[in-house]
């Protein structure tokens, strides 16, 4: 009986002995085969690029494209992609190589693996067509936004966006409604999409955001314009939608209507002004950046008002915005800050601090015009009250004006206790 046992113990400690041998082999030679691979891949990638780049740059390379023809899924046909996939990137080669990339097979090997039933394999496939700004493709990535597989759909249209064309932009813009209905993609992956296709496309993205009703892709349409160049379209566009009972869509249209300066864009800035006492904090958020960018001076009253907002975001965006009115706005935050809210002074202190601002008024303690001097050095004075005191000090190491120096020199000594 014990012999017995000692025999399965020892078959048992075999077997285990075997496998964990066979693990290990397997491991390697696998190890090893990859590394054959890679290294006759960067062989062969070597061997081609100067090859390929060369040929493209002496027009040759389509009476000479035999050479560079391969199976598809070799070891060539990998280090040919790598290299088209590379070189599409610049301006020079890209035209050839999206011609090349369709007459050496990669554009139909790709398709074909869109059928695919592995997610990984028609991610991939999705993508590298993308990459290969494949136009013909567009139609049959645009057939990946009709189904329902989250991942697969948002490589789709990251593709779209990669491919870049308006044909591409509409497609992606007529399945918006079913995408954000269905919750199928991520706001934010959209309007990055979007983004991607350029100045090109905003006529096209005005044009659909007049037709859609729906308030989440209105958001998005003006968020994507206003990270593009303001034009007197999108201007115009945002102004239809600072009424709009979503609050997001007057937040987004508010955020290009202050960056109008930026493309030479005028309008009436006065029809801002509701929006800085609007419900929403958010809204009147970027109202104030608003008014800060376009340095509206009849604003600052306004502005000086949302100092004391019960919102800390808003107040701090407020006193940005005021920072940006230089002298004009020193009244302002000497209102604010003998107010007795301990916490909205330091909101106004800190955003004096983070600015140029608080320099302007350190300057002005040399200023000859005794009403500046006089507010600059008491603003200087509440700061230091409030533990503000480092742009004092770093002036007084630092600083060259000896006038200056002396005057902070004061105001450090005495320190003003509110």
């Amino acid at each position: 009986m014990q012999d017995q046992l000692r025999l399965i113990l020892l078959s048992i400690i075999v077997s285990i002995v075997f496998l964990i041998l066979v693990f290990l082999i397997s491991a390697t030679l696998r190890r090893l085969i990859k590394s054959w691979k890679y290294r006759k891949l960067d062989k062969l990638r070597d061997s081609y690029h100067d090859k390929l780049t060369k040929a493209i740059e002496k027009q040759e390379v389509f009476n000479s494209i035999q050479e560079f023809h391969s199976s598809p899924g070799s070891l060539k046909f990998q280090a040919i992609e790598h290299i088209l996939l590379d070189l599409i990137q610049k301006d020079l080669y890209r035209e050839d190589v999206k011609i090349l990339c369709n007459k050496l097979g990669y554009v139909t090997y790709y398709e074909k693996k869109l059928k695919s039933m592995n997610n990984i394999v028609r991610a991939t496939a999705i993508d590298t067509l993308g990459k290969m700004l494949s136009e013909s493709s567009i139609d049959k990535i645009a057939n990946i936004l009709e189904t329902k597989n989250t991942e697969i759909i948002s490589v789709a249209v990251r593709a779209l966006s990669k491919i870049g064309t308006l044909k591409a932009l509409e497609i992606l813009l007529h399945h918006l409604p079913k995408l954000y209905k269905e919750s199928l993609i991520a706001q934010k992956t959209i309007e990055t999409s979007l983004t991607a296709f350029g100045i090109d496309a905003i006529p096209v993205l005005i044009e659909h955001g007049k037709n859609y009703d729906d308030k989440k892709i209105k958001a998005s349409i003006l968020e994507v314009l206003s990270t593009l160049p303001i034009t007197e379209k999108s201007c115009s566009f945002a102004l239809d939608n600072i009424k709009n009972t979503n609050a997001e869509v007057r937040a987004k249209a508010l955020k290009i209507l202050g960056m109008a300066y930026t493309g030479f864009v005028e309008f009436d800035y006065s029809l801002l002004f509701p929006l800085l006492d609007d419900p929403v904090w958010f809204v009147r958020l970027q109202a104030s950046k608003a008014f800060g960018n376009l340095k509206y001076k009849k604003a600052i009253d306004m502005l000086g008002g949302l100092l004391l907002d019960q919102n800390w975001q808003v107040r701090n965006a407020a006193a940005l915005a005021l920072t940006k009115f230089e002298d004009d706005s020193i009244n302002i935050f000497l209102r604010a800050l003998r107010y007795r809210d301990a916490y909205a002074k330091e909101s106004v202190c800190e955003e004096i601090q983070k600015t140029n601002f608080v320099s302007r008024l350190i300057e002005n303690l040399r200023s000859e015009k005794k009403e500046i001097y006089e507010k600059s050095r008491e603003i200087l004075s509440i700061m230091h009250s409030l533990n503000f005191s480092t742009p004092l000090n770093e002036y007084l190491s630092k600083g060259q004006d000896e006038k200056i120096k002396y005057e902070l020199s004061l105001i450090m000594r005495k320190g003003i206790t509110e």
